[in-house]
Order: C-alpha cells, then sequence, then structure tokens
C-alpha cells in the first residue's frame, strides 16, 4: 500500500515555509509545515507514544533531514527496533535489516510529489477549521499552536505545534473519537545545522537490496480496482462525513490476495480489504466482540482511535479498519452488504 496516512501527518518531521511572502493567516501556517521538507533540514530525536486502550508503547528515533527530499531515522527504542534505520530517497524508502544483511526497499509517496499534497491539502480545508490555539515551548523552541476542527462533529482531532521561526512542526497530537489523546509524535532535541552531507544518508553496499512486491504496482481509484478484484468485490455506496475515495490496490497478507481501498478526510483513515478466501480478524492485545451485520455475524475490535470490523457475506470476506469509531464502521459495512 502506498500511504497509510495522509500527508499532514507527515507535517511533524518536515516543515518549514515554503513561500516567505505568504499572508501569514492560519491555514496558510499549516500549508507552509506540510510542505516544508523543500526547504529546511535538521536533526534531532523524535518521541512517538501511542496511547492503547490496554497499554502504552513509545518509539524514540534520531533523525536527520536534508532539505529537500533525504530522511535518516535510526531507532534507539524500544529494543526490538533498537539499531534499526530507515532512509528516505524522495519517492522511495529504504529500510536496512542488519541481522539479515539486507535492504528493503519500497515506495514513500508522502514525500515530494505536490500533485498528491494539493489533493491531500485540499481534502483536509474542507473538512476542518484551523484555530489559533495560543504558544508553547517544545524542545527549547517558541511554538504558536494549531488545533484542527472536525467541521462534521466540532471535534478537535489534531494539535501541531510549530516553532514560530522556523515554520518546523515540533509536536503533534492526535485524538481519537471520544476525544482522548491516543498519540503524540514531539521532538525532544533539534538543531539547525548549517549543513547536512549527502553521505549521511548513503546505504551500505554490502547488503543485499530486496524490492517490496508493491513497489511497481500503480495504485488506482477504488472503483476502478473493484471490477479487477476476480471476485464479487464492492466498495461502499455511502461514506462518512467528509470521506473521500485516496486509492486501491492489492496486497498479500498470509498467503491471502487481498484488494485494499483506501479512504481519507485529509487527516483521519479507514481502509476496506476484502478476499475471496476467510481471514482471521487480529487485533493485537485487543478482545473482539461478535456481533451482527444485517444478516451476518461479524467481529468488532478496537484500540485506542483504531477500530477494526470484519465479516463475511459467505462468499466474500470484509475487514474494515480505520478511525471512524464503531457507529461509522457498522453504517460503512451496511453500505457494501445490506
Amino acid at each position: 500500500m502506498r500511504r497509510i496516512k495522509p500527508l499532514v501527518a507527515a507535517a511533524l518531521v518536515a516543515a518549514s515555509i515554503g513561500f516567505a511572502t505568504a499572508k501569514e493567516n492560519r491555514d496558510s501556517l499549516l500549508f507552509a509545515a506540510i510542505i516544508a521538507p523543500a526547504n529546511v533540514s535538521y536533526s534531532g530525536v523524535v518521541q512517538v507514544v501511542h496511547i492503547g486502550s490496554r497499554a502504552s508503547e513509545a518509539d524514540v528515533y534520531r533523525i536527520e533531514h536534508r532539505a529537500p527530499d533525504l530522511t535518516r531515522r535510526d531507532y534507539e527504542a524500544p529494543a526490538a527496533l533498537a539499531g534499526d534505520t530507515v532512509v528516505s530517497r524522495g519517492d522511495l524508502i529504504f529500510s536496512l535489516d542488519s541481522p539479515r544483511h539486507r535492504i528493503v526497499e519500497a515506495r514513500n509517496d508522502a514525500a515530494g510529489d505536490s500533485r498528491v499534497l494539493s489533493s491531500e491539502y485540499a481534502l483536509l480545508s474542507e473538512n476542518y477549521r484551523v484555530v489559533r490555539r495560543g504558544n508553547d515551548s517544545v524542545a527549547g523552541r517558541h511554538t504558536f499552536d494549531l488545533a484542527l476542527i472536525n467541521k462534521y462533529s466540532g471535534r478537535m482531532i489534531m494539535l501541531v505545534r510549530i516553532d514560530s521561526a522556523s515554520k518546523v512542526a515540533l509536536d503533534r497530537e492526535e485524538f481519537g473519537p471520544s476525544g482522548a489523546l491516543v498519540s503524540e509524535t514531539r521532538f525532544e532535541q533539534i538543531r539547525y545545522p548549517v549543513q547536512i552531507t549527502e553521505a549521511d544518508f548513503s546505504l551500505p553496499k554490502n547488503f543485499t537490496v530486496v524490492r517490496d512486491p508493491t513497489l511497481a504496482e500503480t495504485p488506482e481509484q477504488p472503483d476502478a480496482v473493484v471490477t479487477s478484484a476476480g471476485f464479487r468485490a464492492h466498495a461502499p455506496h455511502e461514506l462518512p462525513d467528509g470521506f473521500a475515495p485516496v486509492e486501491g490496490d492489492f496486497a498479500e497478507l498470509h498467503g491471502v490476495r487481498m484488494l485494499h481501498l483506501l479512504y481519507s478526510d485529509g487527516i483521519r483513515t479507514f481502509s476496506l480489504f476484502e478476499s475471496s478466501r476467510a481471514s482471521r480478524l487480529e487485533a493485537a492485545e485487543t478482545q473482539p466482540q461478535s456481533m451482527r451485520i444485517g444478516d451476518h455475524s461479524g467481529e468488532y475490535a478496537e484500540d485506542s482511535a483504531t477500530g477494526v470490523l470484519s465479516w463475511s457475506d459467505g462468499s466474500v470476506q470484509y475487514t474494515l479498519v480505520g478511525e471512524v469509531g464503531l457507529v461509522d464502521l457498522t453504517h460503512l459495512a451496511s453500505a457494501i452488504t445490506p
């Protein structure tokens, strides 16, 4: 799959003002944070905290970014990730698998695609109000804070703290359907070096390069992909307020070929997976609950902001994964298999 989050979710680690003479209003400041990778180089330490229903987890990595499109992340925690390195070069991402001396090459469509960036920002602007929420301080830098308020629910979905001087977004908080904080991505340290050399992003020459199977695929609009699924697939005939189709492609999970359809409202996303073979609902450390989807039996589980709803109509297995809550997921299921 190409993107699992809209581009605004990348604003934290890629932010600067891209038009120095632009009118400094709330919307232009947010857009500046999104398009920044082309203008600002930086290095620092980032902490990502995910707050789950039963437990929380944190990732810590050192980051180095050289404008316009080179980024390196070296993970320090948790122990399972310590020593892992990910290097992004334009629209490609390279994950270093040191124990097996290999590099996995995949697509990184959130980088440098101005057409995607514009469409994502247009969708976000259609569905969210940007509201100033005062000032703060992050990693020793003075920030101004922007809240993104969903126009349909009136709820704050995201709060971004942006460096007043550099326009780098230093902190991003995301809130779930209940309004509770579900994740935070925050710079613990940041500096703006005069020069970052390209050699810092070099890859080991003695590693084998393995290309991700989806690298050569070209995602399409969801409706177009449904017709080529090879089985009786369906797309929702009704979407939650503000959501629009983004793309469709095919994925393989545990040996099962699956149709994947992605939808977004500019910040939140949900995915629909369909297959002609049975697949098991997987939700880590969460006990699924049984429920009815029309005349069909299904299972639902959630962890923090993400819900997973799975059911079968007897010939096709469906799984919805998204940040929209149980109510919207059940409405979506009814719009797929009444």
